[in-house]
């Protein structure tokens, strides 16, 4: 896939992600993360930037993704939230 395309992707989540507010409480009181509304498209873009992700969940201002590994064992990982690179810690 080529850079363009890649990048529009992006542009893409960052478009829609930007667009929402990070949590809101439904009538019964209950936590409600907007992130799931967006997660197959998070999902999506970080799989063509190579990261098996297979869950997301807003975790302030990054996402926490579930990434499995090669061996099959799966670990979180941090991105930033606005345009998904990896955190570093």
């Amino acid at each position: 896939m080529n850079i363009l395309r890649k990048c529009s992707r992006v542009v893409i989540a960052v478009a829609i992600l930007g667009t929402t507010m990070p949590a809101w409480a439904n009538a019964s009181g209950d936590s409600y993360d907007v992130l799931d509304d967006n997660s197959s498209t998070i999902i999506s873009v970080l799989r063509e930037q190579g990261i098996d992700a297979t869950a997301v969940e807003d975790w302030g201002d990054q996402v926490r993704a579930f990434v499995r590994l090669k061996d099959g064992s799966e670990v979180m990982q941090y991105f930033d939230l606005d345009t998904l690179p990896p955190v570093k810690r």
